[in-house]
């Protein structure tokens, strides 16, 4: 898991050797972030293979499964999308989670491959906008 929460976070996560296409969509990203003045407003967490629940729940205070307002998880008929948007990258999804009005928000690169979650990839897969999809 790689969670970019400031300058320093960044920096160390493109310094790695990671994924080419997960490197282009984070350049992209930080760019745009900065330039829309919410590069401080926002945490970016990289959610790959073995990247556990308590993980994720630990460093961002949910987990995209359970609905942050009724804990309601996907699967049930009950269940309602808490976030903004979800997008399939092809390879990836990305999940926008706003917090208040103060333009803060999570965006969750969720890597589709095997060893993440597959009740993750599931939901994404199921309310994703992109290829293929409306």
């Amino acid at each position: 898991m790689l969670s970019l929460y400031d300058e320093a976070t960044t920096k160390a996560a493109l310094a790695l050797p990671i994924d080419h296409d997960l490197r282009a969509f984070l350049t992209t990203r930080i760019v745009h972030y900065a330039a829309a003045g919410l590069a401080a407003a926002t945490h970016i967490l990289v959610i790959q293979p073995n990247d556990t629940e308590s993980d994720i729940e630990r460093e961002i205070g949910f987990y995209p499964t359970a609905n942050i307002i009724d804990g309601i998880r996907s699967g049930s008929a009950a269940f309602h999308p808490f976030w903004d948007w979800l997008q399939d990258l092809g390879g990836w999804f990305e999940m926008i989670v706003t917090v208040g009005d103060s333009g803060f928000a999570y965006i969750l690169l969720i890597q589709d491959a095997d060893g993440v979650d597959p009740d993750l990839l599931t939901l994404c897969k199921a309310h994703a906008v992109g290829r293929n999809k409306p």
